[in-house]
């Protein structure tokens, strides 16, 4: 699979940095919540959803 960033002397917009940055910082809130949500459901907490 071919790097992302292989290619340096590709030219990229300024957003493309930030974009990358938002990208991530939204995956990780992702996992953090569904880390928090299967811990509260193993212990019991989850209330009405489980």
């Amino acid at each position: 699979m071919a790097d992302i960033d292989a290619d340096a002397d590709t030219a990229r917009e300024p957003w493309y940095r930030w974009g990358r940055r938002v990208l991530y910082a939204e995956m990780l809130i992702a996992v953090l919540v569904t880390v928090f949500s299967l811990s509260l459901a193993f212990m019991g907490q989850a209330g009405y959803i489980a």
